[in-house]
């Protein structure tokens, strides 16, 4: 019986073992810099949470450009902390840019990229800070707010900067907002000249459904306006599953491989379409299954040809993108969402990049 009770003792342990993992959540994947003046350095913070039940570590980041440096620490980082990814831009060259940092972590045999994108002008404008967007006489940093990795429960926070450049003052008012999602502006009324702060929160409880949820909401620019194209905001919320795994199923897992988790269709050059493929295989034990296979943007698409794969098995994810006109396509992050169960990789996200 002792040798029973110790085989089982050393049997759990080791089940507990494979079952933990260390995971990333980033609290942003991208960072819109606005304006920035031509030779003034600027400055983006991402935060990255370790998610999972082990210690989590940075093992290198690397930035495409020399315009851009990255100060990081590659200190473990345990269950449920944080460090943070401080992104410099030397903003030496004018022009638009838009800029990725390759991560590669111990959570992860693939990395994944963050995104800082604005544009470096000799002098800013009459609008004050960082808010490209404009909405009438309203300006606002993002037309875009993401909530990322949520799970059931949690009450997440985002916020959207509001610059005023009329000469009355305005009462932001945000129109058909879900009923997951709640909004107030400090201060209430802002002045000529002033910027307000809208805080969106969500309450994840009320949220549809698992996967990607997307919507839009509209800033209204004066008491009755309408809603329109002009004046919406793109609103995407994911929110995964609550997933367990026993012992035995780790045992048995599929593993999903994908070609790449980062797709460069390369340049449109003046064409309103472009096309690419991923392979994705099953290199595990057990039926890898796709739950959910999501876009975050309108303007792209993406099909498979079928949603369960067997060990060994390889199928192709063909992706296409559509910038014509009266698509959404520069609005909000052009990626897609797979959930699988696959225990090592439930949520993955492919990041889909085309030049003009």
């Amino acid at each position: 019986m002792k040798r029973i009770l110790s085989s089982l003792y050393i049997w759990c342990a080791f089940a507990a073992l494979l079952s933990a993992q260390p995971q990333v959540q980033m609290d942003k994947m991208r960072h819109e810099f606005g304006s920035v003046i031509w030779k003034e350095p600027a400055q983006a913070t991402f935060l990255l949470t370790n998610r999972g039940d082990m210690p989590l570590r940075i093992e290198n980041v690397h930035p495409d450009c020399g315009c851009t440096e990255v100060l990081w620490s590659n200190k473990e980082v345990a269950p449920g902390q944080s460090t943070e990814l401080i992104v410099r831009l030397d903003a030496e060259l004018l022009g638009y840019f838009e800029k990725q940092i390759y991560v590669m972590t111990n959570a992860d045999t693939d990395p994944f990229y963050l995104t800082v994108a604005g544009n470096v002008v000799r002098e800013r404008r009459a609008v004050k800070g960082n808010f490209p967007y404009q909405i009438g006489d309203i300006h606002l940093n993002s037309d875009n707010i993401e909530f990322d990795n949520v799970h059931t429960g949690e009450y997440p926070r985002r916020e959207l900067q509001v610059y005023n450049a009329g000469r009355q003052s305005y009462t932001p008012e945000l129109m058909h907002l879900p009923k997951y999602i709640t909004a107030k502006c400090e201060p209430a009324v802002i002045r000529p000249g002033r910027t307000g702060t809208i805080t969106l929160t969500l309450d994840s409880e009320q949220v549809p459904r698992v996967g990607v949820t997307h919507t839009t909401i509209y800033l209204s620019r004066f008491q009755g306006d309408r809603i329109s194209r002009d004046n919406e905001v793109v609103v995407f919320t994911t929110l995964l599953p609550e997933q367990t795994f026993t012992a035995a199923q780790m045992a048995n897992a599929p593993v999903m491989q994908l070609s790449t988790q980062h797709l460069d269709l390369g340049r449109l050059n003046g064409k309103k379409k472009a096309k690419g493929k991923i392979f994705l295989s099953n290199t595990g034990k057990s039926d890898l299954e796709i739950s959910a296979l999501q876009v975050y943007n309108p303007g792209l698409t993406v099909s498979i040809p079928k949603r369960v794969i067997k060990p060994g098995e390889k199928v192709t994810m063909k992706i296409e993108i559509n910038a014509g006109e009266g698509s959404q396509y520069f609005k909000g992050r052009r990626s897609i969402l797979l959930l699988t169960n696959d225990p090592a990789n439930p949520k993955v996200v492919v990041d889909v990049t085309v030049g003009q």
